[in-house]
């Protein structure tokens, strides 16, 4: 079996926290206490340290590998696993940028908060991230065809078939406006179905069956969807309402929302009421949005790994990089045009590796070298042909 960096060395879990916890507070509590607006050369400075620090972290990794199971070749493994889960979601949150900048635009939020909004925005994305990796990864173990139709077990039978009928109840009510995920939440409850039954009609013990799985399965065909969809995509986001998304309407279902900011505070007293400021609906935007984003990202590196801790530590160095590059990207975010074709390329071919998996395993040095490539091209492409100005 497979060894994995938990079983190996627990204390580096305990020593990721630590060196995530102090990274934070030294940026909020002392270089970020009080509010300003982020300049250039200071966003520079914390992308070069974030992007090391990630760097560093996946040496470790490759360290680890190589001393205690005793191969180069797992090493190596496990390093580029790590290096394509962290450029994977490093490009795709690029693509939060763009949603960013409107947002900031839309709420006119002074450009010395928006440092405070995507602080506290990440925060929520640390907790959210691991709730689907860890979730995802233990739905997945379980999910496996073959294991999964030959499991007699009652609680297991009961489990599986409550959350299949669950899936497809919960999509008839709310999804019916979304096509593509209607389908997919009907198509994974009747897999579930058909599968937990399987018992009742054949001889499951007799079946010899390649190793699919139910949620990669699905995921997979998700993101071919999500890369074909988003394709050049971008055009007419300038016109949406974000006061009328989720996140603001979570909000001011809870809370009076004051018409005007009060500094950096998330809530302020107006006649003797308590209020919550537009600040607070940023924030709740940036969230929601970041979970929106999640559902491409999240699924797109199962594909690379199924070890949970690789895949958190290379998504949180990603994402806690996102707020420098932000600021060092936010004025020259025109010249990365293409990067929305070079991610539909990446979305569609995470997706044709987990359709082709249990035949055809692609290694992650291979992915690491194809995802890299299509970044480069699809910027260098941009710079030389950049977008015309918009009058």
């Amino acid at each position: 079996m497979e060894k994995n960096i938990i079983d190996l060395h627990p204390g580096l879990i305990v020593g990721f926290a630590v060196v995530i916890f102090i990274m934070l507070l030294l940026d909020l509590g002392i270089f970020n206490k009080k509010a300003h607006e982020v300049t250039s050369k200071e966003a520079t400075v914390w992308s070069v340290i974030w992007i090391s620090l990630s760097m560093v972290f996946s040496g470790v990794v490759y360290w680890i590998f190589n001393l205690d199971t005793g191969g180069h070749e797992v090493a190596i493994e496990k390093f580029t696993q790590f290096q394509a889960a962290y450029w994977i979601e490093k490009a795709l949150s690029v693509d939060n940028l763009f949603v960013f900048i409107l947002v900031f635009g839309f709420f006119k939020v002074p450009r010395h908060l928006h440092h405070k909004v995507l602080f506290w925005g990440i925060i929520g994305a640390l907790i959210f991230r691991a709730i689907f990796i860890f979730a995802g990864v233990g739905i997945i173990n379980q999910t496996y065809l073959s294991e999964f139709i030959k499991n007699d077990s009652n609680p297991f039978y009961f489990t599986w078939s409550f959350i299949a009928l669950a899936s497809i109840g919960l999509a008839l009510k709310y999804l019916r406006d979304e096509k593509v995920f209607l389908i997919l939440a009907i198509l994974f409850g009747f897999f579930l179905l058909a599968g937990v039954n399987a018992k009742f009609f054949i001889n499951v013990n007799q079946l010899s069956l390649p190793p699919i799985n139910f949620v990669m399965t699905v995921f997979g065909l998700f993101l071919v969807y999500a890369g074909i969809k988003s394709w050049g995509s971008g055009d007419g986001e300038d016109d949406e309402d974000f006061s009328e998304t989720a996140g603001a309407k979570l909000v001011k279902k809870f809370y009076k929302v004051s018409d005007n900011y009060d500094g950096d505070k998330f809530f302020t007293i107006q006649n003797g009421v308590r209020m919550a400021t537009p600040l607070l609906i940023v924030v709740a935007v940036i969230e929601f949005t970041d979970v929106l984003f999640a559902v491409d990202s999240i699924p797109a590196i199962f594909a690379i790994s199924k070890d949970p801790f690789i895949l958190y530590t290379s998504n949180i160095f990603a994402v806690l990089g996102l707020r420098s590059l932000y600021f060092l990207l936010a004025n020259f975010i025109h010249m990365f045009s293409k990067l929305p074709y070079g991610l539909a390329i990446i979305l569609s071919f995470i997706g044709v590796k987990m359709l082709i998996l249990p035949w055809y395993h692609i290694s992650s040095p291979i992915s690491l070298g194809i995802v890299g490539s299509v970044l480069l091209i699809s910027v260098l492409v941009s710079i030389v042909f950049p977008e015309p100005t918009k009058p």
